[in-house]
């Protein structure tokens, strides 16, 4: 994986993440009506830079540990 292509899949999972979990979590917890967009808003703007920093931290060591519970080499990181 290049680093442009690695930085690119970082940015998108992250807020593909941030915008699908934090819209189901606030419409469950509060309720899908009016002010709900909103809400799913202001929940987005802090889940997005929290996914992005996990996903930057936390995801290369998931890789990796995925990778020697499989017995498979792990796939070296842009």
């Amino acid at each position: 994986m290049s680093r442009k292509q690695f930085w690119v899949s970082a940015l998108l999972s992250s807020l593909t993440m941030a915008v699908i979990m934090s819209g189901l979590l606030s419409g469950y917890k509060l309720g899908f009506n009016h002010l709900w967009p909103a809400i799913w808003f202001d929940s987005f703007i802090i889940a997005w830079p929290v996914a992005l920093t996990l996903n930057l931290t936390v995801l290369p060591q998931v890789r990796k540990l995925s990778s020697w519970l499989a017995g498979t080499p792990p796939t070296p990181q842009a």
